[in-house]
């Protein structure tokens, strides 16, 4: 019987059945870790009522791990807050998901609460919103920015920097890729306000992908310093899908290459979240796999 074991584990062996792998060779599940309602002192946002908190999403082992991680902006639309992503957007079991299929390498998630201020400085809103005029391109990009890059484990060069958002929120994102794009290597807007201005009569303080471009002069020659665009919006968006027409139009006349992306849909998160799916493989391009 001892001869025909040897056998057989002999024979299992040759034909690949037994298996030699390691306890340490087999993947766990990717876990993270949330650190919700951040607040920092800020010499741009002095309202005691609006503090702009922000979340942090993390790799769970991120304070033992060693390591350091490329770093996504995710940017909320109007009337939702820095907690929207995941309590609406579920962007917590997506990006899981993802890590654990192998289409992206861990990152860090950070989701501020930019109120109505469309991401920029001193948007001033009629009155019945009730609406403080904040500085919050200020605070984003001279206190919240520097705050992350110190105080959590992120890599802080250009080719791990990311942002995107929704709505007002893909607004923002692409606002901050055109304006700072030293800063960041991808950017994707999600059913984005991009026309600016324009449909709040807001143009002064907030200006299109179109007008953005044009006071930066931006000519073919900084196309490639520029950070890779996608843009996403529902064939139903009764909002959005306008102003994504008339950007991609825009972008398609002076050749900027980007991705444009409409599928059937409307403005909501039953949208949002496969679209924030349809972002990590190009996403993973630059953070890794």
């Amino acid at each position: 019987m001892r001869k025909l074991g040897i056998f057989l584990l002999a024979m299992s062996v040759a034909m690949g059945v037994v298996s030699c792998k390691k306890a340490d060779d087999i993947r766990k599940p990717y876990e993270v870790t949330c650190i919700k309602d951040i607040v920092i002192e800020s010499k741009f946002i002095t309202d005691k009522d609006y503090k702009c908190p922000f979340n942090v999403i993390l790799p769970a082992d991120y304070e033992t791990s060693g390591k350091r991680y490329p770093v996504l902006y995710l940017l909320h639309g109007m009337n939702n807050d820095n907690h929207a992503w995941q309590t609406k957007g579920d962007v917590v079991n997506l990006t899981k998901k993802a890590v654990d299929a192998g289409v992206i390498a861990p990152f860090i998630i950070v989701c501020p609460n930019a109120y109505l201020s469309f991401y920029v400085d001193d948007l001033e809103w009629p009155e019945l919103l009730d609406q403080p005029v904040l500085k919050f391109e200020s605070f984003f990009t001279k206190e919240l920015q520097p705050y992350i890059e110190s105080h959590f484990p992120v890599l802080t060069d250009k080719g791990h920097t990311a942002v995107a958002g929704l709505s007002m929120g893909g607004y923002g994102a692409s606002y901050y890729a055109f304006k700072y794009p030293e800063k960041y290597c991808f950017c994707a807007s999600f059913s984005g306000a991009v026309s600016g201005g324009d449909w709040t009569g807001l143009t002064d303080r907030v200006p299109s992908v179109e007008d953005i471009f044009n006071a930066k002069g931006y000519t073919k020659s900084d196309f490639l310093r520029l950070p890779e665009y996608v843009m996403d919006c529902g064939s139903e968006d009764m909002i959005c899908s306008l102003f994504n027409e008339i950007t991609h139009d825009f972008l398609v006349s002076i050749d900027f290459p980007h991705t444009y992306r409409v599928y059937p849909g409307v403005h909501d998160w039953d949208y949002w979240q496969p679209a924030y799916e349809r972002m990590l493989p190009e996403l993973a391009e630059h953070f890794g796999k």
